[in-house]
């Protein structure tokens, strides 16, 4: 039988077989309950040292997160929407036109797609999801945890029209994240079309935080 060592370490001293399968599981859970009893003992003492400890006693639900695997709601492409609050320039001028990401056509020419694909295969083969988007962004992956956090939780999205102007001729600009106020700054120039812009922001999540120009 497999894992006998195992089951004898925990403390059981009869037969191993399947037929005192319930005799093993009883003997498996009370050797590992006693282990764990210490270490839990201790987590708690160091949690009331700061006042820790009331506070998870009396927000259980909220609290049962930060502990138990796979509790944290992932978020999805309607959460990141909804928690988007675009800066835009004035209406009626020519860049508030360019500020519209969202508006881009997603069908693009065969030239366009067969250079962004090309460009996708040398970036990663990772997928790049939302919860993998808003990791980057905002530094979590997750949905805040109390309904409070969640109501103020916002992406501010700035855009950015002067980067030629700045560093003069160059071919490409990457977004400036900062997650601590959850905002992100897009170099317009750089996104006119889709394909540009699933390119750009492919590249600025695949290498990570410190962003340039080439």
């Amino acid at each position: 039988m497999e894992c006998t060592d195992r089951i004898l370490l925990c403390g059981y001293t009869g037969t191993v077989s399947i037929q005192r399968k319930e005799d093993v599981s009883f003997n498996v859970v009370l050797h590992g309950t006693v282990r764990l009893l210490p270490m839990l003992q201790q987590i708690c003492s160091g949690m009331k040292l700061y006042g820790l400890l009331t506070l998870v006693q009396q927000e259980t639900d909220i609290c049962r997160q930060l502990f138990v695997p796979g509790s944290f709601t992932k978020v999805d492409a309607d959460f990141l929407v909804e928690t988007l609050s675009p800066v835009f320039s004035e209406k009626g001028t020519m860049r508030q036109g360019k500020n519209n990401i969202e508006d881009m056509p997603e069908e693009e020419t065969k030239d366009e797609n067969e250079e962004v694909d090309k460009a996708q295969r040398n970036i990663s083969d990772t997928p790049i999801n939302v919860a993998r988007f808003c990791q980057w962004l905002t530094g979590q992956s997750h949905v805040p945890l109390s309904d409070a956090d969640r109501e103020k939780f916002k992406i501010v999205m700035e855009f950015d029209h002067e980067c030629h102007v700045r560093y003069g001729t160059h071919s490409i600009c990457y977004p400036v994240v900062n997650a601590c106020s959850r905002s992100v700054t897009f170099p317009v120039a750089h996104l006119g079309t889709y394909a540009e812009f699933k390119n750009v922001i492919s590249q600025a999540i695949v290498h990570g935080y410190e962003f340039g120009r080439c």
